[in-house]
């Protein structure tokens, strides 16, 4: 689940061209109840329905993308999807936005477990410090590390349990400058493989 309105996530996927996203209209305001998902739009379905399919099968569905992507029946279809899709066997895994605004507005509500991301810069740190505060987060992954002190700072500043930590690769911006999925540029770069090495740890959670 792609909540992150700039573009991005699809590529990282492996998808190519445009996006899957909820059509207009599967929401309606209702006097006094406020935006309701209309009836027999159950979330099994609209997944099944719209979401794409990625090379490594991944169902892939975005909020949209700006601008003119999100407008509110879009917006409250997909949270409905976001906070009520349960099938065995599945996991439901949500990108939010850079920064806490999503956040703070309970985007991040549905998961069990919330990773905050963050690098050794003082702007990451600061906005991770602050979801904290918020009572956002489970765990704290830690970004584009590239020495010890990195990491280390990184943890001194964020109060949270490391879960795991990225390496910076370069081999992710080649990936991004050609549109492809960095798994398929370089699939035993560091940094792909702690990110497997993180997913591995996410299902042991959800276990």
């Amino acid at each position: 689940m792609d909540i992150d309105t700039m573009a991005g996530l699809a590529l990282s996927l492996g998808l190519e061209g445009e996006g899957a996203r909820l059509p207009a209209g599967l929401a309606e305001r209702i006097e006094g109840k406020g935006w309701q998902v209309k009836s027999g739009s159950q979330p099994s379905r609209l997944v099944d329905r719209y979401a794409r399919i990625g090379p490594d099968g991944v169902g892939f569905l975005e909020l949209g993308k700006l601008p003119g992507h999100v407008e509110p029946t879009v917006s409250v279809a997909f949270r409905y999807v976001l906070e009520g899709f349960r099938r065995p066997g599945w996991s439901v895994v949500a990108d939010l936005a850079a920064g806490t605004r999503q956040p703070m507005f309970g985007w991040a509500r549905f998961a069990r477990t919330v990773l905050v991301v963050a690098d050794a810069s003082s702007k990451s740190t600061l906005t991770a410090r602050r979801l904290v505060k918020a009572g956002v987060g489970t765990h704290l992954v830690a970004n584009k590390v590239q020495s010890p002190a990195d990491l280390q700072a990184i943890q001194d500043a964020v109060p949270l349990p490391l879960l795991a930590w990225i390496p910076f690769d370069s081999g992710f911006a080649d990936a991004e400058a050609h549109g492809r999925a960095a798994i398929d540029t370089d699939p035993r770069g560091p940094a792909v493989c702690a990110v497997g090495k993180l997913a591995t740890r996410l299902l042991e959670l959800a276990a």
